[in-house]
């Protein structure tokens, strides 16, 4: 379940880069790329974090928590800096509209129930 959402997200983001690639230009779809990509990796850690270990007491759940959502801001800042200083993004609009529009859409999925 937590498998296909995410190649599903991946999915999404692969074509909505592709389609800025064909009808705008590379710089766009490379901006969008790289600020999905922020947002993507840095979810995909936190949920990885709280899925896999499974937690015998209600301490040791919110301690997983903090940990896990500790993580996700320290690689979206790491991912920030890198990017920005040895990515050239030309629209940095559209790289931070792709970071908020990920983190909406993986708030969606999140929602959305997926029958087998």
């Amino acid at each position: 379940m937590f498998l296909r959402k995410i190649v599903f997200e991946l999915c999404i983001y692969t074509s909505i880069a592709s389609i800025l690639w064909f009808f705008f230009d590379i710089n766009l779809a490379t901006s969008f790329l790289c600020g999905a990509s922020v947002s993507f990796l840095s979810n995909t850690y936190s949920a990885y974090m709280l899925l896999v270990y499974q937690a015998k007491s209600m301490k040791e759940e919110a301690r997983r928590f903090y940990i896990a959502e500790f993580g996700k801001w320290s690689i979206s800042v790491i991912l920030f800096a890198l990017i920005f200083l040895y990515v050239d993004v030309v629209m940095p609009l559209v790289f931070f509209g792709a970071f908020i529009f990920s983190n909406l859409l993986t708030i969606f999925f999140t929602k959305l129930k997926i029958s087998k």
